[in-house]
């Protein structure tokens, strides 16, 4: 792979000439058509890309990272529940974990975690696990060790964890006639004393001050969802947001914010009662095709205008994506569906989201899809692995965006006037700069960065993935060039691949570095 280079002054930005202009103009067009048709780039003048690396059009309140699910592996029976199956009634979200027991498999799992330097993690438990009845805590069963070896790494590596409650599943304070894994809390009062409990023993007993965000309840919209009332239907959280705002300052954790809704994105913002007085953050989801970037735009706004932050607490792809090719394979793990993640990575921070978290890094790919980012079960033997490795390509394409990313950079001023080129870039609290160049096109595209405003000369480093490239066993994300960029020229050149992920960035880092978290 060629390095970049810097160039000063492109002449080609400054015609004036009108039927140079046109000429020009007419070439472009026609090479364009070209590219889309699978077309080779060459000739064609660079796709310019702006940054201004003064200016931060939002900070980010978190970062990015995936779901680690602690629900451990058994299976139950639900004889009431609607619109649901038994076998994937609670999604994906369970049986992603090894064994405790398998050491070797769980000192990978975290090695992967660090690798992919996972900095704002939705950690996932249910009621069922901590209090089976009502007013009697268990703290030490499997399930519960999980969840503790799970916060045990986020404390280490200074992971900020969005701490959720995926359901209840508790026979004790369920609705007559719903199931039990679907039914909102028939008393409040008492869902909210257990939530508490668990978050005190959690917080100040165990001492995980990494959880930092509390969500109540996964997906409660919809007679589908986990928060139904006696008439099947979903019931206003407010009552219960409330309740559990009030628990948790009588316990003295007012450091632990409340975010909700949990909903989908297309079911509308929040706006009706969500007083932001109780409400620390908005979450949403996003399993859109498309990033639906106007929609998140919506969301963040009126979360910002609150003066709170706006999550993507759940995003994944299942249905091809929206590049210019649809691969054979359909499933979430597919390169063409990662590339509509990175793009809803991309432009989700431009938006103004402040983190994000894939669904999901365990999983047991034969639920409800193959979400996951690293490999702990054999679905043809139907048992887990002693060795936990990598999903190869949902693993590297989302690992290329983590690993650079400390959590609460500053989004930068950043555009590309070419549709099939997106930018995004990032300054670490340190001053640590990284930019994303997402080209979704089949054909090589060159382009130029222009840095603007640059108060010293910087060394980035280059990193890319390519489907090709990460499916071959020995690929390991190294740096493939680098290059100076100072004050003087702030410009360099470069040719990307076609669907291609590539990452210039001040941090260097090898394939057997850990990832950055915080800086």
């Amino acid at each position: 792979m060629p390095s970049f280079w810097p160039i000063a002054h492109p002449q080609w930005k400054c015609v004036r000439n009108s039927a140079l202009f046109v000429f020009l103009f007419s070439t472009f067009a026609l090479a364009h058509s070209a590219r889309a048709q699978g077309g080779p780039a060459a000739g064609l003048p660079p796709a310019i890309i702006h940054i201004d690396t003064g200016v931060a059009t939002h900070t980010m309140a978190g970062g990015a990272g995936a779901s680690w699910h602690a629900m451990g592996p058994e299976a139950y029976w639900y004889p009431d529940m609607p619109n649901r199956d038994n076998r994937n009634s609670r999604g994906s979200g369970w049986g992603g974990n090894p064994p405790l027991n398998s050491t070797d498999a769980w000192n990978d799992l975290e090695r992967h975690a660090s690798w992919l330097g996972l900095d704002w993690v939705r950690v996932e438990v249910d009621m069922r696990m901590y209090e089976p009845e009502k007013g009697k805590f268990t703290w030490d069963n499997d399930q519960m060790k999980a969840l503790y070896r799970i916060l045990d790494w986020c404390q280490t590596n200074h992971v900020d964890v969005f701490f959720t409650q995926m359901w209840a599943d508790v026979e004790w304070n369920k609705f007559e006639n719903v199931s039990r894994l679907q039914s909102a809390p028939k008393s409040v009062d008492d869902f909210a004393t257990g939530l508490g409990t668990l978050l005190q023993h959690l917080v100040k007993d165990k001492g995980y001050t990494s959880i930092k965000w509390l969500c109540m309840v996964n997906e409660p919209g919809g007679s589908w969802g986990w928060w139904l009332g006696p008439d099947g239907q979903s019931m206003d959280l407010m009552p219960a947001i409330h309740a559990l705002r009030a628990e948790l300052d009588k316990r003295g954790l007012t450091g632990v914010g409340v975010s909700g809704p949990d909903w989908g994105l297309t079911q509308g913002t929040p706006d009706f009662n969500f007083d932001d007085k109780t409400v620390g953050a908005w979450d949403s989801h996003n399993y859109g095709n498309y990033p639906d970037a106007t929609l998140v735009k919506l969301w963040a706004d009126k979360a910002h205008a609150r003066g709170i932050p706006f999550f993507l607490s759940e995003f994944g792809d299942a249905a091809g994506g929206n590049v210019s090719v649809v691969r054979d394979d359909p499933s979430p793990k597919s390169y063409t569906n990662q590339l509509t993640n990175e793009q809803k990575l991309i432009e989700g921070m431009n938006a103004g989201v402040d983190g994000f978290n894939r669904w999901s890094y365990t999983n047991r790919g034969d639920l409800d899809g193959q979400w996951q980012l690293v490999r702990t079960f054999d679905a043809n033997r139907w048992d887990y692995y002693k060795r936990v490795t990598p999903e190869p390509v949902p693993y590297y394409t989302y690992g290329i965006v983590t690993r650079f990313m400390a959590k609460h950079s500053a989004v930068l001023k950043a555009d590309c006037a070419l549709p099939d080129v997106e930018v995004t870039a990032l300054r670490s609290p340190k001053g640590n700069l990284t930019i994303y160049v997402l080209n979704k096109s089949e054909a090589d595209q060159q382009i130029q960065l222009n840095l603007a405003n640059l108060k010293t000369g910087q060394t980035l480093y280059k990193y890319q993935v390519t489907e090709d490239a990460i499916q071959k066993p020995d690929f390991a994300m190294d740096p493939l060039a680098h290059d100076y960029v100072g004050p003087e020229s702030g410009a360099l050149t470069d040719k990307v691949p076609g669907q291609s992920i590539t990452v210039y960035t001040t941090y260097k880092l090898t394939n057997a570095d850990a990832g950055i978290t915080a800086d």
